[in-house]
Order: structure tokens, then sequence, then C-alpha cells
């Protein structure tokens, strides 16, 4: 294996090398996913009745580059020609070339924020927090970014900030920061997991190649996508991509802890590892082809994605799995992988007005297959569904945007058995074969703790949600959004075992399920039978955001959250007021 690896790297640098595509500027650049330029493209593209730009973040400046070249500059004006004209600048922006004839910058952001809330007692950790772990900010951030050569480019960040867990009491208090030297923290909590973004590119003209940590969001969705989701801190990944103006391939692996790193039977506390003197074993991968085709004249997009959840106890890796172009439900290798299958679908019928929508299969009967039933025993159905529109109302000097999205999701969607066909309530894998991220984190109180969540829907299995979200914005200058969310999520989660169903088996359940014993157990919850309630999530928020200067820039959100049958349990009501306010200073 490590010879079969050695060679291919050996191909793939001499490729990259020897790659015709030379570029008359070094365009390799990869965007955070927190760029407003994603943002920014898509209003263009919506306005001018043009289908949505890729749904394959990130891109490369190139693919930007390309992109922006559909956009008819002549035919824009007021709030649509100042946010073309700042896209267009940012990607004209190119790197200081050194004495040695690389590139190289520097980048320097300091935040300072605040968190506010009322209940301190049910909105305890950052999970608990409205506004997400992405969108919080380090004390400080130094990010180093390189272009050695024409086809190449690095970029690598050093972080001083807060863990994820905050295990020493996040949203205990009224009043909390970001400052690690601040009470409750006393630095016990300072974050010694970054960089969380840091990878190496290569690329030419209308390919990028990626190695290392970042973020990916696959989807048009708002709250997040069925297939693959931005809200993972990162992605320890590989990925090739290559790009038209009609045509788009994705190619990517991404690798996480096995889960027998942190679920054992009988352990009274899972998700927590057993230090850094710990052994790691066995293989948990992410893999995924996607393929993206633009039609009938740009105004509808067709995207067609395939991945697996790979996994295997004794580190053992088939090669031959690693085919881009290769139908992975075809394996048959059901006790080793989970295959997913997602179509997506947009049309922009007017200018300013998108209709979007997703569906992803987890597990359907085929022709001559049984079906469950009353009488009948056999896996369960397992769909997920995402649809949406999205607005564009171009203004004197501002833009308006807004969207309205609902998704739902089956109760055994992401989920799977590994070993075990027919577990029963005692006797069970000791965990699944499931679509769930885990990032492993060093905290200086619990030693290494993992972090699971869903590659796919942020809400997970088991959800309906529908969300409406409507804003003004001047890019570069300023922004102000309203939010309102409403889930009703059932008694299943993450954890849940799955198992058949049918017949003797355990009940045929529907979204949101009301009944957490219809389900034969937990994997992190002795308690999941006492489950009696659909939760109902309620969210109001407004959000904002100010460029005083070129360095210094303000932003707040304020959330005010209600949630009935609380974690599932008819008894229990729970509500908050979340607000948080930052200031940035960027050098």
């Amino acid at each position: 294996m490590r010879v079969s690896r050695t060679l291919a790297l050996v191909l793939l640098a001499a490729f990259l090398v020897s790659s015709p595509v030379v570029a008359s500027a070094n365009q390799q650049k990869i965007y955070s996913l927190d760029s407003d330029l994603y943002s920014a493209l898509e209003v263009l593209y919506i306005s001018q009745g043009l289908s949505l730009p890729s749904t394959t973040g990130p891109y490369s400046q190139s693919e930007f580059a390309l992109m922006l070249e559909k956009i008819d500059r002549s035919r824009l004006d007021g709030g649509l020609l100042t946010t073309y004209d700042y896209v267009s600048g940012q990607l004209g922006l190119q790197p200081k070339i050194q004495g040695n004839g690389i590139g190289m910058s520097w980048n320097f952001d300091t935040t300072v924020e605040t968190y506010t809330h009322t209940d301190t007692t049910n909105f305890v950790g950052r999970q608990e927090w409205n506004r997400s772990w992405n969108d919080q900010k380090p004390l400080l951030s130094i990010g180093l970014e390189t272009w050695p050569g024409d086809n190449f480019y690095g970029y690598s960040e050093f972080t001083v900030g807060n863990t994820y867990t905050l295990e020493n009491g996040f949203g205990s208090t009224a009043f909390s920061t970001n400052i690690p030297v601040v009470p409750p923290a006393v630095l016990m909590d300072l974050d010694f997991n970054m960089p969380y973004r840091a990878f190496v590119a290569a690329g030419g003209g209308h390919w990028t190649f990626q190695l290392g940590r970042d973020r990916l969001s696959w989807g048009a969705g708002t709250t997040g996508n069925l297939m693959l989701s931005d809200n993972l801190k990162y992605h320890n990944m590989a990925r090739i991509t290559t790009f038209s103006d009609r045509f788009k391939y994705t190619f990517v692996t991404s690798f996480f802890p096995h889960p027998s790193a942190y679920y054992e039977d009988g352990d009274s506390s899972p998700l927590t590892g057993d230090g850094q003197d710990e052994l790691l074993n066995g293989l948990y991968l992410f893999m995924a082809h996607r393929l993206e085709w633009r039609m009938f004249e740009d105004k509808v997009g067709l995207t067609l994605t395939e991945s697996i959840m790979y996994q295997s106890s004794e580190n053992l890796l088939d090669l031959r799995i690693l085919n881009p172009a290769m139908i992975f439900h075809d394996y048959y290798i059901r006790s080793n992988a989970n295959s997913l299958l997602g179509l997506e679908l947009d049309y922009t019928p007017i200018k300013g007005l998108n209709l979007y929508g997703q569906m992803v299969v987890d597990e359907f009967s085929l022709p001559g297959e049984p079906v469950p039933s009353a009488t009948v025993s056999n896996f369960p159905v397992t769909f997920g569904y995402l649809a949406g529109v999205k607005g564009v109302l171009p203004l004197k000097h501002l833009v308006g945007y807004g969207s309205l999205e609902g998704a739902y999701t089956d109760p055994y969607l992401y989920l799977r058995y590994t070993t075990n066909s027919s577990p029963t309530s005692s006797v069970h894998d000791s965990y699944g074969l499931n679509y769930v991220g885990v990032i492993r984190e060093f905290t200086n109180k619990m030693g290494t703790h993992y972090n699971p969540s869903f590659l796919g829907y942020p809400y997970g299995n088991d959800a309906v949600v529908v969300n409406l979200n409507a804003g003004l914005r001047s890019y570069g200058n300023w922004n102000v959004s309203g939010n309102v969310f409403y889930m009703a999520h059932g008694t299943f989660d993450m954890f849940t075992i799955y198992s058949e169903v049918g017949g003797t088996k355990a009940p045929i359940v529907t979204t949101p399920t009301d009944d957490g014993s219809s389900s034969i157990g937990n994997y992190n919850d002795a308690t999941y039978a006492t489950r009696d309630a659909v939760s109902h999530t309620l969210v109001a928020g407004v959000h904002g955001s100010y460029q005083l200067s070129s360095m210094l820039s303000l932003f707040g959100q304020v959330d005010f959250i209600t949630i009935a049958n609380y974690q599932n349990h008819s008894s229990r009501t729970a509500g908050d007021v979340q607000l948080t306010f930052g200031l940035t200073c960027s050098i």
C-alpha cells in the first residue's frame, strides 16, 4: 500500500509540473466558504436570469473568474453594478512576488466577541448557541498565503481562541467573551487544535487539486444541504475538481476517527477518548463524486451526487473503491459502506427568482424486494427532501434578497448497521455506520474529546424544517438580515440504532416520531425510551454587520428562541434570548 501511495504521489507531481495549462497570473487561491463572494456571485446570477452558479464549494480564484464571465456588466446598474465591481475587484487582486519568485501574504485579524443570554441552565455549551461555532471568531487569527509558482497555492492559519468544547461553562453565565483569559475559562479552554484551515492546492484554468484541511459545502440550501453541509469545522480531505462553463466534476475523500475510538459496549462516557496515549485504529472515510450540468441556455442546473461512508475496524482499505468513475452502490459491501445518492435541480424562470430542490435516498426497496409493512419486515425506506425559492431585488444603491426553504428527513436517514444486520435491543453493534463526521479535539481538562456532526443536513434525521430569510446588503460595506426558523424534530437522532422495521421487527414510523421506544435503542442515551413528544423549535433573529473602515468592522446578532417539548419530553419547555456583538480589526 505504501508503494502504491508513493507511486500515486509521484505521478500526480509529474502531472502538475508538466501540465500545459499555465495561467498568465496565479489564480489558484482557494476562497474560504466564509467569503461573501459566494453570495455576491449568486445574487448576480439570479438577477440576470441564470441558474445558480456551482453549488460545490469551495472555489478557486480561477473558477470564480470563469463563472463571473457569464455576467454581462453592461446590463447592470445600481446595487447590482456595485456588486459586480466588488467581486471583480476582489478577484483581480494578485500576490506580491518576493525576490525568490514566491508570492506571500499575511493577514492579522483581531476580534473581540461578547455573548449574552438569559437561560443559563438549558442553553449551556456552544452547541446550544444559535450563532454556530463556524460563525464565532477566535480572538486572534493569523493567516499565511503562499503562491509558489503559477499553478500552486498554500494556506495555513494560527489562531488564539477557545475550544469548541468549552468544558468550563460557556453559557453557564449570562455574559462571556471569546477572550481565553477571562473567567470562567482562565486559559483552561485555550484551543490547541488549530489550524482549522491548512492545505496546499494546485490548478490551472479548468481544474483544481486541494489537499489538507478545509470546510466543504455541496448544495444551494440556506439551512443546510442533504448531502454535505458546511457545519463541520473541517474535513481532512483530498479533492480534485474540473470545471468549464457547462460542466463540473468533483471527487473527494475525507477521513475521520473510527467509531471504535469513542464507542465501547458499556462505556459510561461515550465521545470521550483515552488521551494522547490512545492507539488509534480503524478507517472511517467519506468519499463522493459530484457531477454538475448547466442546461437550457443556463436557465437550469442539474447535479447528481453519489457518496459512501466507508468503515473498517481492521485498517483495511480496498484500493479498488478509490475509483472516481464507479457506481459506489454496486460494490455491494453493505457491512463496510453506507451509500447515499443525491439529485439536485435549480431553475431560474425569470430574472430575480430561483427555484431549487434536493433529494437524497439512503435506503429503498428495489423491484422484487419486500416493502416493510405490518406483516413484512425489511430495512426502512429512508429519503430526505429539501426545496426552496430565492429572490433578488435590485435597488438604487443596494441589493435586496430573500429565501423561503423547507426540508424533510425520514427517521432513519443517514443511519446504518455495521456487521449485525438483525440487531435487537440487547444484541446490537456497539456503533453504527452513519453519515456522521467526528472531530477529535484535545482539551486541558478532558484529554481528548470527540465532537460529532451530521455530514449531510445539520438537523439530521427525523426533522421537518421551515426557514424564512430576508435582508438588504451593500457588498463590502454593510448588511442587515432577518430570519425566522421553525423545526419539528422527532425522538430519533444520530445515535438511534438502525434496524429492520415492519412485521415482528421495530414498528414502521414516520417523521416526526413522538415515541422514543419505537426504536430498539440508542448508542448515547440509555433513557431514549422516555422521550414522548415531538420538540418544536421557533427562532426569530436579526443579524447585521458594518464596515467602519478598511481595518475595522462591527457585527451583531440577536436571537429569540422558544422550544416546546424540550429534548422530546412533553413536560419540558425552554427559551432563551441570545445576543452576540463583536468588533474585528484586520491588518
